[in-house]
């Protein structure tokens, strides 16, 4: 979160999926993703029963259909047009904004697997209490989101440097809630739950949906204390 911090090599901001792209709506709402569906989506997408494609889609269908954590608000949009239509109907208003980690470089991607990236300046903060819906793509032949936002979010943007003369504008996420997680997540990051925000990037390929006069801000951060971790 400071100018000058560095991040641990292989920190890596390219997209975590290939291929999958959006399909028309009514295409995508032709045979809806359900487990009572799973037959027909397994012959849609042409997946043999049993096999680990099959595995992971019903997963997926599993994770789409489990109630929602406490205090979220998540939905599954199959196509642009549902995306959008959610969206808007959270924030109240077609006046939204979308936005992605952004990779500035003439090098290819295979190589930012060994990029060392430090954080320079300024950063970005959306305002305080600013609601941000995050849509992360799913394991899919075809574009699939889980989308989902929570009172307890903080938003910012953050300018990197790479080691091979990259930026990286990274849409960065710090969770104040920690209800939901996993007790091992906590002994990763070696840290008391409660004790401190816990804050993560977003690879390219994820978005952040705001209201459009939400957009983040200039803001300045003194070095005293991280008080974050990644």
């Amino acid at each position: 979160m400071y100018p000058g911090t560095k991040m641990d090599e292989g920190t890596n901001f390219t997209r975590t999926m290939w291929g999958n792209v959006f399909v028309p709506r009514p295409e995508a709402d032709a045979v809806p993703f359900s487990t009572k569906n799973l037959p027909q989506l397994l012959d849609h997408f042409s997946m043999v029963p049993r096999s680990k494609e099959a595995k992971d889609l019903k997963q997926l269908i599993v994770d789409f259909e489990a109630p929602n954590m406490v205090g979220e608000t998540k939905f599954c949009p199959t196509s642009l047009e549902s995306m959008i239509d959610n969206v808007v109907s959270l924030m109240g208003t077609h006046d939204v904004s979308a936005l992605t980690t952004t990779i500035n470089s003439t090098k290819l991607i295979a190589q930012h697997n060994k990029v060392v990236y430090r954080t320079t300046s300024p950063i970005k903060s959306f305002p305080d209490h600013t609601k941000l819906i995050i849509c992360h793509p799913s394991p899919c032949a075809q574009a699939v989101h889980y989308c989902h936002t929570n009172t307890k979010y903080k938003g910012y943007v953050i300018p990197l440097m790479g080691s091979d003369g990259s930026t990286v504008n990274a849409l960065t996420i710090c969770h104040h809630d920690y209800m939901n997680f996993n007790p091992g997540f906590f002994e990763v990051l070696k840290m008391e739950p409660g004790s401190q925000p816990i804050c993560h990037f977003l690879p390219e390929n994820h978005i952040v949906w705001v209201r459009s006069d939400q957009m983040p801000t200039l803001r300045t951060v003194s070095s005293g204390g991280s008080g974050f971790q990644f």
